[in-house]
């Protein structure tokens, strides 16, 4: 840190002191995005501002919309009035009115009623029926290329870019000379933010003395970051922080916040050696600046993902110092945001799993537990280098991707495999809406054989993936028209040498994620029609029709049967193993035929986030007993219930699926009972737990440590537990905030046991 203390003054004034002042403005911290007092003739009122980006709009209407979208973005960003708080560490605040993105999103709605008017109403049916989530374009599951950012800031990148223009001379494309100076546009327009917060700060110095020692560090890092590369650690997270309030105001949400702990580190190092900055010091701006993505949603959203541990391209662990500050900044800060990914190798030194243990059974359980040996394996099956591999960063909640290469669109389809059995049995009609939108496969009546039913699943499945990659297709070609985004891909690998957006496949890789959920409910309901129907003879298919008709009213001892006298996955039963993993192994191999749009990748997943509350809600009875509207299965773990043999038969059922397949992620959640771990012998299990499921092949693990009783007890006297934080899919979240259904359902799951 260049400045420490006040300088010299001729009268004593009181200063306000620089360090240990998070706890002493943590309440003033958490309203700082309410009722902001802009500073005085800094710029437009948001509604000012909206006036002249209509008027703009109007004006511009035949410009290339990358270009149209540029010159939105620098009026905002150099017109809109600004603040910054005094008692704050970073500067972020700017009345934007979230103008540019409420211009995509008007380009969206355009295209939808026109160009891709059929393709939407595919989706809004598909939606309502809860066979799947599709958002089309997945706009909202990106990391930037923040080496490429930090290395020598925007005016670094501007030259890069005017360089690769040059080089293409007069073959440069109408599209890509649109391109570059869109690229040059918001680059210098976020500088020029960069020097009015400087300016602001240097101002406010001379206006209040008593904050002019903190005030000035602001102007300095703002005189540096975002034009150049940072000098200090302050500096690295101040430009952390801007950029990703600039690529959100862009239209982008940002679900990956980095590899902190190589990242960051060099700064961290530096700040240390040269005496500017002290351990301690270095974990409150931490704090301070995690504190930030917490308020600016108050826990509302679904926190921003840190990455920490793993391996570098060459293969040697990153866990370090930084890593130990940030984690003790974390348990300090006790929110659940943000949440924090730890990948795991077979050279992750042991104190790295004995501490993230330590703090998930102390409630802090914002983590994801990272498996690098099938990442890896996945990625480079999926055509990465092992170098790029092992610097994936994990997306949203578990999706890798290449660090600064790679567009994955991690989420832009969530396929409910549950859905693949109702439309088999009723030849792909959805039951509780009465629409037609499965493949038309054979009455079930006349199926002699299991493998003929199974073989109607897989052909529902197949049909609904290519219906939906072929919409998928369709919006990608639209992409230009509707989120030109070049804030964000002149961050990313190639798409200056190219001269190609985001949208126009520049990065290197551009894939799609296609999410399978409700794994446990498909493979329960295909083993219950196997064993009832055609091993046993215990019922017909017209007999389990007709129940599941009625929501097996009238039908409870069939009910009870299939609930309790039928093999489910999630206890190491090798016949419902062996039909999850066929099942798992049929949907990502379906998947991986197809490329996209953008002539890259589709890449499989297995997991469902909060979809087993969205699609229950839409699925009628399943034959595995579940009724109808009922919530479905959580990540690739069992329904919640049916888990019998504890975490370990959980894990071996889990384990024995090929995470290898799953290039976009994969989850596994367990809730283990406080007494499972406490004491330095529970914690030691709880290290051991986690350590077979990595040394068996797992791919990601989360963790609640809590009891059924203390959660009751939460919904009883909520204002006790305020801070009780749960992992309720892929973020954490305070319980107490959840609605009462999403309580219960929660509880409903409690608990796995160390067996």
């Amino acid at each position: 840190m260049t400045v420490t203390t006040a300088p010299p003054r001729e009268h004593a004034i009181p200063r306000a002191p620089l360090w240990n002042t998070f706890d002493t403005h943590r309440a003033h911290l958490y309203n700082q995005f309410r009722d902001i007092p802009w500073a005085p003739n800094t710029g437009l009122t948001a509604g000012a501002l909206a006036d002249v980006v209509r008027a703009y709009l109007a004006d511009h209407a035949d410009m290339p919309r990358v270009l149209l979208k540029a010159n939105v973005f620098r009026i905002v960003v150099t017109q809109a009035r600004i603040a910054i708080d005094p008692l704050d560490w970073f500067v972020d605040k700017l009345d934007h009115g979230h103008l540019v993105r409420r211009v995509s999103e008007g380009w969206l709605a355009e295209e939808e009623d026109g160009a891709l008017v059929e393709e939407a109403a595919w989706l809004r049916l598909t939606r309502s029926t809860g066979t799947a989530k599709c958002p089309g374009l997945d706009r909202g599951h990106i990391s930037p290329g923040w080496e490429a950012m930090f290395s020598e800031g925007l005016a670094g990148l501007i030259n890069e870019a005017n360089h690769y223009r040059e080089a293409l001379g007069c073959d440069a494309t109408r599209e890509q000379l649109a391109f570059y100076d869109a690229v040059e546009m918001v680059y210098s327009a976020a500088i020029a933010l960069g020097e009015r917060f400087a300016a602001l700060a240097r101002r406010m110095a001379v206006e209040q003395p008593e904050h002019a020692a903190r005030l000035a560090v602001i102007a300095e890092a703002c005189e540096t970051v975002p034009a150049h590369g940072p000098r200090t650690f302050h500096q690295a997270l101040q430009f952390h922080w801007l950029m990703h309030e600039l690529l959100e105001l862009e239209g982008e949400m940002v679900r990956s916040a980095g590899h902190f702990d190589r990242h960051m580190l060099p700064y961290y190092r530096a700040d240390l050696a040269a005496g500017w900055l002290t351990r301690e010091q270095a974990r409150e701006l931490i704090q301070f600046y995690w504190f930030k993505h917490h308020t600016r949603t108050r826990g509302v959203h679904n926190g921003k993902n840190f990455l920490f541990g793993g391996q570098d391209a060459a293969g040697r662990p990153i866990a370090n110092e930084l890593t130990e500050v940030a984690l003790d900044a974390y348990e300090r800060l006790n929110t659940p945001d943000p949440k924090l990914s730890v990948r795991f190798t077979p050279e992750t030194p042991t104190w790295v799993h004995r501490r993230v243990a330590e703090l998930i059974r102390k409630g802090h359980n914002s983590f994801v537990l990272m498996n690098d040996v099938p990442a890896v394996e996945a990625m480079v099956r999926r055509g990465k280098t092992v170098e790029e591999a092992r610097c994936n960063l994990p997306i949203g909640c578990y999706e890798p991707v290449v660090d600064g290469k790679e567009v994955g669109c991690t989420m832009n389809l969530t396929l409910n495999l549950a859905k693949g059995v109702e439309y088999a049995l009723r030849g792909g009609l959805d039951v509780l809406s009465g629409r037609q939108v499965g493949a038309a496969t054979d009455d079930p009546r006349g199926f002699a054989t299991f493998d003929a039913l199974l073989d109607a699943y897989e052909t529902q499945i197949a049909y609904l993936l290519d219906r939906y990659i072929t919409t998928i297709a369709a919006y990608e070609r639209r992409w230009m028209r509707i989120n030109p985004s070049p804030l964000l891909a002149g961050t990313l690998a190639d798409c200056l040498p190219r001269g190609r957006d985001v949208g126009e496949a520049g990065p290197v890789y551009n894939s799609v994620g296609c999410v399978g959920a409700e794994l446990a409910n498909a493979c329960d309901s295909l083993l219950a029609i196997k064993r009832v129907v055609f091993d046993e003879g215990r019922l017909t298919m017209e007999e389990l029709l007709a129940a599941l008709d009625a929501d097996f009213v009238g039908h409870e001892p069939m009910r009870q049967y299939l609930l309790h006298r039928v093999p489910k996955w999630g206890n190491g039963d090798p016949e419902a193993d062996a039909l999850g993993k066929r099942i798992a192994d049929h949907y990502c191999r379906t998947v991986h035929g197809y490329t996209n749009a953008r002539g890259g990748r589709c890449q499989a997943a297995l997991f469902t986030l909060t979809a087993q509350f969205t699609f229950g809600a839409l699925t009628p009875a399943l034959p595995d007993g579940r009724r109808s509207r009922e919530a479905l299965a959580p990540g690739v773990g069992a329904h919640p219930g049916r888990d019998l043999n504890g975490a370990t038969g959980l894990i071996e059922s889990v384990t024995g699926l090929d995470f290898c397949e799953t290039p976009n992620g994969a989850v596994l959640d367990l809730t283990l009972h406080p007494s499972a771990v406490r004491g330095e012998e529970g914690l030691q299990a709880f290290v051991d737990l986690i350590q077979t499921f990595l040394s068996e092949g797992g791919y990601a693990l989360q963790v609640n440590v809590i009891d059924a009783e203390t959660l009751r007890e939460a919904q009883r006297n909520p204002e006790q537990y305020a801070t009780l934080q749960i992992r309720v899919t892929g973020w954490s979240v305070f319980f107490v905030t959840l609605s009462r259904f999403e309580q219960d359902q929660f509880i409903a799951r409690l608990a796995h046991r160390m067996n």
